[in-house]
């Protein structure tokens, strides 16, 4: 199958380029075209909006996809969809929206064939917002094809990997034994002995840092995501490190609470999560294992693109 991906390079999540890599394992055809360039001035990049989009409809008819598919499909500006939605012949037009939106998004929904949302939440505001279009739910994916870093002692502390934001600011000064932080935004912490780098980390290096360590702390963006799982409730589950999250009300659709991820609902269950694990990492590992299974069993990205496939039959 031939993919024409879209999306935003060089992102903090690497889903776009996570997409493509997998897909090609898989054996299809992926080319990438970039709507946002980070590497321009925003004025400079604004200002080129138009010939950039120009330029990418053209490609776009020159490779002649199957399946057009938008990575954070509200995201791209939406002289982008504009010119691929107009492409004559084209194949169907798709965007994949992982993050919280309001009514203005609705002129670029109409423009796609299809939506899909990593989010029930956001699917629901899909439907009461009365948006034009099909619309389904699929989850985040992991990245199958990437490699498996090397088998190595883990360090006993849980390890969150992430954007810092005022809730997870607090759940993080709320953890009693210490634990480690990485990604832009997070400043000192107020006890516990955390162990803190604020800036971010290169992709190359996450799995790695998920796979030298008891566990994967995952807490929700709450002023992005309203019930679904980020990818960070997938990636860690490719080096067998359990994910301890908060309970998010996708979570039982993707996996079994419990026995394929540890979910908190409140601090005091967090830590005694982690105090837990800390005491019998053997069961840390073995939902580590059963979290690993089920991700390359259910949640890589060939299954989405199945789903995918169904829904626009």
């Amino acid at each position: 199958m031939k993919i024409l991906l879209i999306g935003k390079p060089g992102s903090i999540t690497h889903w776009l380029e996570d997409a493509a890599a997998a897909l090609r394992a898989e054996g299809h055809i992926v080319r990438v075209g970039a709507v946002r360039h980070s590497w321009l001035d925003s004025r400079i990049e604004t200002a080129l909006i138009e010939p950039l989009a120009d330029a990418l409809a053209a490609a776009a008819a020159r490779f002649a996809p199957d399946l057009i598919l938008a990575v954070g499909g509200y995201h791209a500006p939406p002289a982008f969809i504009e010119r691929l939605a107009a492409l004559p012949g084209r194949p169907p037009l798709t965007g994949w929206v992982g993050d919280a939106f309001d009514g203005t998004a609705r002129a670029v929904a109409a423009l796609y064939d299809l939506v899909a949302y990593t989010d029930t939440g956001l699917l629901a505001r899909h439907h009461a917002l009365d948006f034009p279009g099909g619309a389904l739910f699929l989850p985040h994916a992991a990245n199958l094809a990437a490699p498996r870093p090397p088998e190595r002692p883990r360090s006993a502390s849980m390890i969150f990997i992430g954007a810092a934001t005022p809730g997870r600011l607090a759940v993080a000064e709320a953890i009693a034994a210490p634990a480690v932080f990485r990604g832009p935004g997070w400043g000192p912490l107020r006890g516990g002995g955390h162990q803190v780098r604020a800036r971010r980390i290169p992709h190359r290096k996450v799995a790695g840092l998920y796979a030298g360590h008891l566990a994967a702390l995952n807490v929700r963006n709450e002023l992005n995501v309203l019930a679904g799982l980020n990818q960070r409730g997938f990636d860690p589950c490719l080096s067998a490190t359990p994910v301890v999250t908060d309970a998010q009300g996708d979570l039982p659709r993707c996996f079994e609470p419990g026995a394929e991820v540890a979910v908190w609902r409140d601090v005091a269950e967090l830590n005694a999560i982690y105090d837990r694990f800390q005491r019998f990492p053997e069961e840390a590992a073995r939902i580590g294992e059963a979290g690993r299974r089920r991700a390359l069993a259910d949640h890589g990205y060939g299954h989405r693109l199945a789903a995918l496939r169904e829904a626009l039959a």
